[in-house]
């Protein structure tokens, strides 16, 4: 026999279909071309683990273990959903991680460094940027099959 929804029950049930939706949109990158410059470089900063976890083929319950941080925040790290965490608290678990990276620790000294040098003017940056981009691509070239 079927069961009948009264109004109340299914207004109820639309809005939990509507705040998982919301939910799941603040959590989840759907349109990269909008995001802000912090969340470009929390993205960047969640990569490294997600290659660190490839590269050692381990599992996320093995990276708890091995680094302390909460599973949950290292599936949401893993999956992206960056408006859980702060640049600042990324940085934080980076920087355990880095304990058990040589790679990751050298990019986090480069960080530091690039921080710590001048501003330069925009002609300059530009060059500087176009330089590291064309170094990058012969490099990624370079390692094509």
């Amino acid at each position: 026999m079927r069961k009948t929804i009264d109004n109340a029950e299914m207004l109820d049930i639309l809005k939990d279909v509507k705040l998982k939706a919301k939910k799941r949109q603040l959590t989840t990158i759907s349109d990269k071309s909008q995001l802000s410059t912090e969340d470009k470089f929390k993205i960047s900063l969640c990569k490294f683990f997600v290659q660190y976890l490839n590269e050692h083929k381990m599992k996320p319950i093995d990276l708890h273990k091995q680094t302390g941080i909460e599973q949950s925040r290292i599936s949401e790290i893993l999956h992206y959903k960056i408006t859980k965490f702060t640049i600042d608290k990324l940085l934080v678990w980076l920087n355990v991680l880095a304990h058990h990276s040589p790679k990751i620790r050298e990019h986090l000294h480069f960080l530091e460094e690039a921080m710590s040098m001048p501003i330069l003017p925009v002609k300059q940056a530009k060059k500087l940027t176009s330089d590291i981009k064309k170094v990058a691509s012969e490099k990624s070239r370079s390692f094509a099959f």
